[in-house]
């Protein structure tokens, strides 16, 4: 075979390569946004608000990294994770149990709360309900979601999983469960959103404090530079005072 051709066949092969690399290099960074948590993360006309969605947009912006954070439920969002179609999901839980299974960025996005909801009373002044006083009780929990090492691990308790935590809220209004383990500001959400089932319930304790984060796909091609970027990003805004501000935002 002629030289010539090899070369020039070499040359088009190195041309595509680069194109090619070029292309991928300028696709944004696909994130999956949880659509049904507000105000952490919600969807609004299938696009993603809230938040945490805030707080990922601007640590991925300081970092220079262009993103497309996608709206979908957080049970799929974790599978997709889990197959590597999506670089990582928030908002999640990170303890013991889901340490092992995705790749995880230094600080927190935020420190959230845990509930322990329960029918609202008349009566005032009585403890409040602690995660001993959970068993044997029929507690409402969602699809999907961690609700910290003890009480997952925690064969005892009754589970009454429902696809969403208003869905959990109204089974605790009318009786079907006599618990429902939701976030503070996400059950205050809801009451604000749904003002005649937000009377029928109220906190009556708090499981757990736990911190939350982006869970990254460990199997994702170049993920330990993306956790450091994304790491970058968030240092930045919380020294620039921009976490501050968006954080105030949505106090």
């Amino acid at each position: 075979m002629d030289r010539r051709v090899v070369s020039g066949a070499r040359w088009w092969l190195c041309f595509l390569l680069a194109w090619c690399a070029q292309g991928w290099a300028g696709e944004p960074l696909r994130i999956g946004a949880e659509d049904d948590w507000a105000p952490y993360s919600s969807a609004a006309d299938g696009k993603p608000v809230g938040f945490a969605v805030d707080l990922v947009r601007a640590a991925w912006a300081a970092a220079g990294v262009p993103v497309e954070l996608v709206s979908l439920p957080y049970a799929r969002c974790m599978k997709q994770v889990a197959r590597g179609v999506l670089a990582g999901c928030f908002d999640t839980l990170r303890d013991v149990k889901t340490e092992p299974l995705y790749r995880w960025h230094r600080q927190p996005l935020f420190k959230a709360r845990i509930g322990i909801y329960g029918r609202t009373s008349s009566e005032r002044g009585t403890p409040p309900v602690s995660f001993e006083s959970l068993r044997g009780k029929r507690i409402g929990t969602t699809h999907g979601y961690d609700y910290g090492m003890a009480f997952d691990a925690d064969k005892s308790m009754l589970r009454d999983v429902a696809p969403s935590d208003l869905s959990s809220l109204r089974k605790l209004v009318a009786g079907r469960v006599d618990y429902a383990l939701v976030y503070d500001r996400v059950a205050n959400q809801i009451a604000k959103n749904h003002t005649t089932l937000g009377k029928g319930f109220e906190l009556q304790g708090i499981l757990v404090e736990p911190h939350i984060y982006i869970s990254f796909a460990r199997n994702y091609p170049g993920i330990e530079r993306i956790v450091s970027q994304f790491d970058e990003g968030l240092a930045i805004i919380r020294r620039s005072g921009e976490y501050a501000r968006i954080e105030a935002r949505w106090r």
